[in-house]
C-alpha cells in the first residue's frame, strides 16, 4: 500500500477510533469507537493491488457479524440474559481469537506487510480493552491458542501465515492476563515493537515465502538483524521478546497457575523450532556469500539489535536497582 494523504487520513480515522474506546466510559460509544475504526481499515484494504477487495469483503462480513452481535448482547443486558457471554464472543471474533481464527487466515495472503502489522496490533486494542472488563475465565481459550498457535505454524510456508499464527500464540499470553491492564498493555506494546521490526525487514527484502530463503545473495548482517528479530519474537533469552515472556510466566506463578504455565512452556520450544528454522535455513544451510563478510548497509540494522540484545538486561538492571 502507497503511503499517501488519503491512507494518512484513512490511519488518522484509525487512531481516533482506538483513542475513544479507550477513553470512553459507556458501551455504546466503546462500540462507536469499534466500528469507526473498522471503517477506517476497510478503505486502507481495497488500495491493495493483489486480492485488496477479497480481502476486504471477508474483513467487512466477519466484523460486521461480530458487531451485530455485539449490539445484541448490549441489548441482552436490558433484560439480564446472557450478555456477558454474547459480547464476548463477539469481541473474540472480532480480534480472531482461536477457535475463531480462521478468517485471519484467509485474508492474510491478500494483505500488504504494512496492513498486516496494522490488523495484528492496532486493530486488537479497543477489542481487548474491552475484554478486559469481563469476569470471565479464559483458560480454554487460551489453551486453544497455544496449542494452534505452536502446532499450525509448523508445516506453513507463507511468511504472512507463519506470522498470523504467531499472533494468535501471542493472544493466548495476553488473555492470560487480562484482569492486569499493564501487563497485557506492556505486551501487546513490546510485541507490536517487534513485530514492526520484523515487517520492515521483510518489505526490505521483499521476502514472502520460506523458500526464498534458500539462495539469496542477502547482507550478512542484515540477516542477522531478520535473524534476531525472529528470534525476539519467539522470545529467545536475551532477547527482548523474552521479557514479555517472563512476566507472563511470573504473574502466572503469582497466582498458582502452573497448568497453564507448564503448556506455555511447552508450546513456546515449538515457536522457537520454526523461528530457528528459518534461521537455520537462511543463515547456515543455503547462502551465495562468504560467511566473513560482514559489509553493512542499513544504518537502522544497528538500532534494532540494539533494540533486541539489550532492552531486557536493561529492564533487569532497573527493576533490581529500584
Amino acid at each position: 500500500m502507497k503511503i499517501n494523504l488519503t491512507s494518512s487520513l484513512f490511519m488518522a480515522i484509525m487512531m481516533v477510533g482506538v483513542m475513544i474506546t479507550l477513553s470512553s466510559n459507556s458501551m455504546l460509544m466503546m462500540w462507536v469507537g469499534l466500528e469507526l475504526s473498522m471503517i477506517s481499515f476497510i478503505p486502507m484494504m481495497t488500495m491493495e493491488e493483489n486480492s485488496g477487495s477479497e480481502s476486504s469483503m471477508k474483513y467487512f462480513i466477519i466484523q460486521s457479524i461480530s458487531s451485530c452481535m455485539l449490539i445484541l448482547g448490549m441489548l441482552c443486558i436490558l433484560m439480564n440474559f446472557m450478555s456477558e457471554y454474547i459480547m464476548i464472543l463477539s469481541l473474540c471474533i472480532k480480534i480472531g481469537l482461536a477457535p475463531f481464527h480462521g478468517w485471519v487466515l484467509s485474508m492474510v495472503d491478500g494483505l500488504s506487510y504494512f496492513l498486516l502489522f496494522i490488523l495484528l496490533s492496532i486493530m486488537k486494542i479497543s477489542p481487548i480493552f474491552i475484554i478486559s472488563f469481563y469476569n470471565f475465565n479464559f483458560s480454554l481459550f487460551i489453551i486453544i491458542s497455544l496449542m494452534i498457535g505452536s502446532f499450525s505454524g509448523l508445516n506453513q510456508n507463507s511468511i504472512r501465515k507463519l506470522i498470523s499464527y504467531s499472533s494468535i500464540y501471542n493472544l493466548g499470553f495476553m488473555f492470560s492476563t487480562l484482569h492486569l491492564n499493564s501487563v497485557w498493555s506492556m505486551y501487546l506494546f513490546i510485541y507490536s515493537i517487534i513485530l514492526m521490526m520484523i515487517v520492515m525487514l521483510l518489505m526490505n527484502f521483499n521476502l514472502n515465502y520460506l523458500n526464498q530463503f534458500l539462495l539469496n545473495n542477502f547482507n550478512f548482517k542484515e540477516k542477522m538483524v531478520l535473524w534476531t528479530c525472529l528470534l525476539s519474537l519467539g522470545g529467545m533469552p536475551p532477547m527482548l521478546g523474552f521479557l514479555n515472556k517472563i512476566i507472563i510466566f511470573e504473574n502466572l506463578m503469582l497466582n498458582n497457575n502452573y497448568l497453564l504455565l507448564m503448556m506455555m512452556i511447552l508450546t513456546s520450544l515449538l515457536v522457537m523450532f520454526y523461528y530457528i528454522r528459518i534461521s537455520l535455513i537462511s543463515m547456515m544451510t543455503f547462502t551465495l556469500m562468504m560467511k566473513w563478510n560482514f559489509f553493512l548497509k542499513k544504518n537502522y540494522s544497528y538500532l534494532m539489535l540494539l533494540i533486541n540484545l539489550m532492552m531486557f538486561p536493561l529492564f533487569v538492571l532497573v527493576k533490581t536497582v529500584s
